[in-house]
């Protein structure tokens, strides 16, 4: 009777996390062709300069560092009839679709004032729309596995927007419409078409859950940072993230340029990143089964090592050797599954943390700072990534760059983040929140709610 019950509690946990899940199939349409496609689009097709494209860029991520913490302190502390979590999303979904749109299809010509306005306002929307959205995928679960499994669907589906986005550019190329225009105008119709549909969904059938907050005033925005200041497994976790993203980024920020630059295969672009992103999501059940035996931290320190050391062979192969280029990107993807997996289900876990300390409700103030100072690392990486080749001479309006600039671009690609990413695997894997401790930490939540909910005696 336990094992059905268990089972028909883990199958209704699946559906909701799978209808939870779905407008992250819009997610990937927005924010990887940000970071893959614009500082190439902008510098090769308006002449802007690539180090000033990617210092664009950079400058956008950085002013998350304000709006991503309010956001969720915003979102914490809302109380209406639409919710804490829906209330912001819907705010900020028009905005986010505007954003999108202007930026990947601008109807005139793009000069730094234009790209400074719309990609910062797009990065503005998107913080309204994911910390909450973050948020409220944590608070759909309280077992440090269930919030791996709605970590899963909500990756599964990101993997699947990838897939989306790469396989239009796939059929765009074949049909003679493969320009970085028309494949950046495709995405953005794809997104602002799916994404009010895909979020009525979620919004019409999976619920918001009780707050599990102490009564009492409200905590202070003050009092949040210095509380999350003594939590020590979100420092960890933080400081890994914000480690790893920088690195990641260097290679996210330069994927097109190399290989069409160094390797000629730009036509494959769309097919090695589908194989990339086929890598990751058939690693899923592999990580799944990882965070299990040996913990979510340790199996992300894993992943983060196989990431880096995978980099290290790319500035070595041949450039007539293409498919070998592709093998390692491909073999990467099957790492980088455990990043994407994890580190969400994670955040729930160091949420606990601080709720059995204080009894406060902060979940989403906590996926804003660890946005927040992902992309400090993320846009310390995309400026790295565009700087440091422009340094050496390399720049992608010159068809025939010198050996000396190639090299630089090779390194700056594939050693510089392998560095930097190998960097992370020991903060992730020295974590120090376990299964054990998050199973007591939900005991003294529980306790302390059914205390205030029983009547004095």
């Amino acid at each position: 009777m336990e094992n059905g019950a268990a089972t028909r509690a883990e199958s209704q946990e699946n559906r909701t996390a799978f209808l939870y899940s779905l407008p992250n199939i819009t997610t990937a349409l927005a924010m990887t062709p940000l970071v893959t496609f614009i500082p190439a689009y902008y510098s090769g097709e308006f002449g802007m300069p690539l180090a000033l494209v990617g210092a664009i860029l950079s400058t956008a991520r950085l002013l998350d560092i304000f709006t991503e913490p309010l956001v969720g302190a915003l979102s914490d502390n809302t109380r209406s009839r639409f919710g804490r979590r829906k209330l912001w999303i819907g705010i900020g979904v028009p905005f986010l679709m505007l954003g999108i749109w202007m930026v990947f299809a601008p109807p005139v010509k793009v000069d730094p004032v234009y790209a400074i306005f719309w990609i910062g306002l797009t990065f503005a929307a998107f913080n309204l729309v994911d910390t909450p959205y973050k948020a409220w995928g944590a608070e759909l679960s309280r077992s440090y596995a269930g919030r791996t499994r709605i970590a899963a669907w909500r990756e599964t589906f990101g993997v699947a927007s990838s897939m989306l986005a790469l396989a239009l550019i796939f059929v765009l190329q074949r049909t003679g419409h493969g320009d970085t225009k028309e494949m950046l105008v495709w995405m953005a119709v794809l997104f602002v078409g799916a994404m009010p549909v895909l979020y009525g969904i979620a919004f019409r059938l999976v619920p918001e859950p009780a707050v599990e907050a102490q009564p009492g005033p409200k905590a202070s925005l003050r009092e949040g940072f210095l509380v999350i200041l003594r939590n020590a497994p979100f420092l960890f976790l933080t400081a890994g993230f914000a480690v790893f993203l920088t690195g990641a980024a260097i290679g996210a920020s330069l994927h097109l340029i190399v290989m069409e630059k160094v390797f000629g295969a730009r036509d494959l672009f769309p097919i090695i990143l589908i194989g990339e992103n086929i890598a990751g999501l058939l690693a899923i059940p592999f990580w799944m089964w990882m965070a299990r035996r040996i913990g979510k931290h340790r199996a992300l320190a894993l992943g983060a090592l196989g990431m880096a050391l995978l980099s290290a062979p790319i500035p070595l192969i041949p450039h007539d050797m293409g498919y070998l280029y592709g093998a390692c990107i491909v073999i990467r993807g099957a790492f980088g599954g455990a990043l994407g997996l994890l580190i969400g289900s994670m955040i729930a876990d160091v949420v606990d943390h601080d709720k059995a300390r204080t009894g406060r409700e902060r979940t989403a103030l906590y996926y804003g700072l660890v946005a927040t100072l992902s992309k400090v690392g993320l846009s310390f990486g995309i400026l790295l990534g565009t700087v440091v080749p422009s340094v050496f001479g390399f720049e992608t309006s010159i068809v025939e760059n010198s050996d000396s600039a190639m090299f630089a671009l090779l390194a700056t690609y594939a050693w510089i983040p392998m560095a930097i990413m190998g960097c992370s695997a020991p903060l992730f894997w020295f974590y120090p929140l376990s299964e054990t401790v998050q199973k007591d930490l939900r005991t003294r939540i529980e306790s302390r709610i059914q205390q205030a909910q029983d009547p004095e005696p």
